[in-house]
C-alpha cells in the first residue's frame, strides 16, 4: 500500500510540474546593488516555458530551458522600457526544493555584467 501511495505522489509530482510557480527573490550586482527579480514557470513533460523579469508587469519571455538534476539554465532577452534597448541574458541556477540560486550574465553594445540570483517559491 505504501508503494502505492509513493508512485502516486511521484507520478502527480512528474505531471504537475517540479518548476511550475511563481518565483520571487532579489537580483545582486557586483556593486551590491539589489533589485527584485521574477520568474513564472511551467513545466509540462520536460518543456519548460516561462517568463523573467523584475516583476509579474514586467517580465520577458524565457528561452531555450534546460532542467537536468537540480540544474536550471534559460535565456532571456529584455527591453528597457524608456530607451527601448536590449539586453540577453544567460542565467545558471540551482533549485533547491522551493528555493534558487546562482548567476545570471546580461549584455548589451558589448557591455557585459554579472549579477546573483536568490528565488523562493510562492506558495
Amino acid at each position: 500500500m505504501r508503494h502505492r501511495i509513493f508512485a502516486v505522489i511521484a507520478a502527480l509530482m512528474f505531471t504537475t510540474g517540479g518548476l511550475t510557480g511563481s518565483w520571487t527573490g532579489e537580483i545582486t550586482d557586483t556593486e551590491g546593488n539589489r533589485s527584485s527579480a521574477y520568474l513564472q514557470l511551467l513545466q509540462d513533460d520536460g518543456k519548460i516555458t516561462g517568463v523573467t523579469g523584475p516583476g509579474k508587469e514586467h517580465s520577458w519571455p524565457i528561452q531555450h530551458a534546460i532542467y537536468t538534476g537540480n540544474h536550471l539554465t534559460f535565456t532571456a532577452t529584455s527591453t528597457d522600457s524608456e530607451s527601448g534597448e536590449q539586453s540577453k541574458w544567460f542565467f545558471d541556477l540551482t533549485v533547491n526544493g522551493d528555493r534558487m540560486e546562482g548567476t545570471g550574465e546580461g549584455s548589451r553594445a558589448g557591455q557585459s555584467w554579472k549579477v546573483n540570483i536568490t528565488l523562493t517559491r510562492q506558495k
